[in-house]
């Protein structure tokens, strides 16, 4: 009988639960061989084999599974994680071989062991992963546009591959540029060439700029026929505008008219450069020698309006930034700029508008329309862009108001409206008459004719032309000639040989002179005159001269009637 508390050691073998694997060679030949007659499965569903492998290679924990019923072979690799047992399937054999698993379990190795061999991540949550997460491609690489590129497409020409848009678009509104703001921004991006000779810029009815094709006859190049077309027949560097020299028989002189020293971004090699490339840098070099401060500054809104373009088409990537050469970031020194002389100046004597409104009458008869057009200025304070742009439907004389549709306003806020006062009345029945003057051969009385102020720029193979009649070339172009007239006959007239007068004296002469009717009150003169706010009504238009502030000062200076002389 054996002692239970014997001291000596159990010398009997432990009995063994867990069968042994059966070991092979890490050969292809070697799994080759297992077939499912050579096969004692004992039961199982599957076979496992290990492999004669060092200890400290990637391979190991790697066996092979052969499976009874479906004879399939796969590649299994033993993994401790997280203190728990874990099995990853590398793959079947013969779809990979041992090479493969090799390089796989090598590659396993280097991402989700460390330096140890110890297992950091499980290789089964990775191609879960995968199946579950989708790699996010690089959509931070720009598209490879050069800045002539983006110009092309700024202007409505279409680009391979590419959406094409209406050009011209605003940079941080929607809505689209007008027609004054298209020709300059055409002159700096694509200008100062004969390209510029064969488009021209019209408002539409929405008051978004849009261009017309003109062929030019002296050079004999024919009308293009959309923006693709234009760039098509003056690509880069082509046309450019040079000195043009010329020779006076009479004097027997040879003459010559300097180009302008600016030029455009698409002529130059800074176009053909790339627009994610572009750098403050580049542009404060490129814009040195140009002709004035305000020209550089232009240059640079220019540049400006292409990046953001571009940035909204997606061609600089997904995360480009803030525009690296807006608000103030590129230098440009600056110049002394010339003064307005007609700044600080203002209408605010009856006698000085009697002045006016005389002289305007006086000169009717030369310059029709454009006197009206003033006249028509200083009674409603209207701009000279909106006044040009009226038509002879806004005005509604049974409710005594004139329509300001947005579509030609500034602001383009709403629609506005404006009364008729008497004297308003009489300016607007005097424009109407012009129905019944020849000079106008007839036209202005048409009834589809639209416009409230027309040309006299009327050819008779156009009289029947519908649509020139409702075109823009049909109302008033413009009043240089008549400015410099008004001005000096209201200097004969006043015996001042120093009196000032521009268009835009009119605008700030009826804030003025609202602003003294109405004590000030700035709410009255913003609703009369369609000022954006209050602190720009009063921070540019409310322009009181010396003897107007001078009464104002004694209104206020009475308060101080305790103020004495001193005794000497």
């Amino acid at each position: 009988m054996t002692e239970k508390l014997d001291n000596q050691l159990e010398t009997k073998e432990i009995t063994q639960t867990r069968h042994k694997r059966e070991a092979i060679n890490f050969r292809d030949s070697s799994i080759d061989k297992i077939t499912k007659t050579s096969t004692d499965f004992k039961g199982r569903k599957f076979k496992a084999y290990k492999f004669n492998v060092p200890k400290g290679s990637s391979l190991k924990g790697l066996q092979l599974r052969f499976y009874k019923n479906t004879q399939i072979k796969n590649f299994v690799l033993s993994i401790w994680f997280n203190n728990k047992n874990d099995y990853y399937i590398v793959g079947s054999y013969p779809q990979i071989r041992c090479k493969d698993v090799e390089k796989i379990c090598l590659d396993l190795a280097s991402t989700h062991q460390d330096d140890r061999g110890l297992w950091i991540k499980n290789p089964n949550q990775t191609r879960a992963d995968e199946k579950r997460l989708v790699d996010k491609p690089d959509t931070t690489i720009a598209k490879g546009y050069t800045i002539n590129e983006v110009i092309e497409a700024y202007c409505g020409a279409a680009l391979p591959g590419e959406q094409t848009e209406r050009g011209f678009s605003k940079d941080r509104k929607e809505g689209y540029r007008r027609a004054k703001s298209c020709r300059n921004w055409f002159r700096y991006m694509a200008g100062y060439n004969h390209r510029n000779t064969l488009v021209k810029f019209y408002d539409d009815d929405q008051g978004f700029g849009e261009p017309k094709f003109v062929p030019n006859l002296h050079l004999r190049v024919a009308k293009p026929v959309d923006m693709r077309d234009l760039f098509r027949k003056y690509p880069p560097g082509r046309g450019v505008l040079k000195d043009r020299v010329y020779y006076n028989r009479r004097k027997k002189q040879n003459y010559t008219i300097s180009a302008s020293q600016n030029y455009s971004i698409y002529d130059s090699d800074i176009g053909k450069s790339l627009i994610s490339e572009l750098t403050p840098g580049d542009i404060e070099a490129w814009i040195r020698d140009k002709s004035s401060w305000e020209i550089k500054i232009d240059y640079i809104k220019c540049f400006v309006s292409l990046w953001i373009f571009a940035r909204k088409r997606g061609w600089l990537g997904t995360n480009p930034g803030e525009c690296p050469f807006d608000n103030g970031q590129v230098y440009v020194k600056k110049e002394t700029r010339k003064s307005d002389p007609y700044k600080d100046i203002a209408m605010e004597t009856p006698a000085e508008f009697e002045l006016f409104w005389k002289c305007s009458e006086e000169l009717a008869d030369k310059f029709p329309m454009k006197a009206e057009l003033h006249q028509f200025m200083v009674l409603t304070a209207i701009r000279k862009s909106e006044a040009l742009r009226m038509k002879k439907e806004y005005i509604d004389f049974d409710k005594g108001k004139i329509i300001i549709p947005k579509t030609i306003s500034k602001t383009r806020y709403r629609d506005e409206e404006l009364p008729i006062t008497p004297e308003l009345e009489i300016l607007l029945r005097n424009i109407l008459d012009y129905e019944n003057d020849p000079q106008f051969q007839d036209f202005y009385k048409m009834r589809d004719f639209p416009w409230l102020f027309a040309t006299r720029r009327w050819k008779s193979e156009r009289y029947f032309n519908k649509e020139f009649r409702h075109s823009q070339e049909a109302h008033l172009g413009g009043d240089e000639r008549y400015i410099p007239a008004l001005r000096n006959y209201m200097r004969l007239q006043s015996g001042d040989p120093t009196l000032m007068y521009a268009p835009k004296i009119l605008r700030k002469s009826y804030t003025t002179l609202s602003q003294q009717i109405h004590g000030g009150r700035s709410e009255i003169t913003k609703e009369m005159t369609r000022h954006a706010s209050v602190d720009t009504l009063n921070k540019h238009y409310n322009k009181p001269n010396i003897e107007t502030k001078r009464e104002y000062a004694g209104k206020v200076a009475e308060i101080f009637n305790f103020v004495r002389r001193r005794s000497a």
